[in-house]
């Protein structure tokens, strides 16, 4: 596994362009779904959509209750976007900060690779040293630091 911070200048990059997407991620889903939330926008009828894809009636609007459902395809997304003249967007947006994900991951592996040891430790009868935070902490960095912190 390669380190993950080889580029800080790249992760630089990469978290700011997430930073930008999470200010418009509440306004990244509409309720009908975006194939029929835009066709609506356009003035567009079922029948405009499907003429202008080739395809039936019908084949649109099972694509807009695919959507609203979570089963449409990318592929279908993107070819309906095209035919109204949209572009298509995603992305994959962190919950948490970037750092704070990557540095809490490898808490919680150091926390039970740690936790494992110790009770062996333990069960050997051997005496575990040091402070259980601050060697959690170590070992955290030493994950992040191979690019193991799953």
């Amino acid at each position: 596994m390669r380190p993950l911070f080889l580029n800080e200048t790249a992760f630089g990059q990469i978290n700011r362009r997430i930073e930008g997407l999470r200010s418009i991620k509440e306004k990244a889903t509409v309720r009908e779904g975006w194939i029929k939330y835009m066709r609506s926008a356009l003035g567009l009828t079922l029948e405009e959509l499907a003429k202008l894809l080739s395809i039936t009636k019908a084949g649109v609007a099972q694509a807009e209750r695919r959507e609203v459902n979570g089963e449409v395809s990318i592929s279908t997304l993107k070819k309906m976007a095209e035919a109204m003249e949209c572009d298509f967007v995603y992305a994959f947006v962190p919950k948490k900060e970037l750092k704070t994900l990557i540095h809490d991951k490898a808490f919680e592996k150091a926390a039970k690779t740690l936790g494992i040891a110790d009770l062996h430790m333990k069960l050997e009868n051997q005496k575990v040293e040091g402070d259980e935070l601050e060697r959690i902490e170590r070992l955290a960095k030493k994950f992040i630091e191979k690019g193991d912190i799953w």
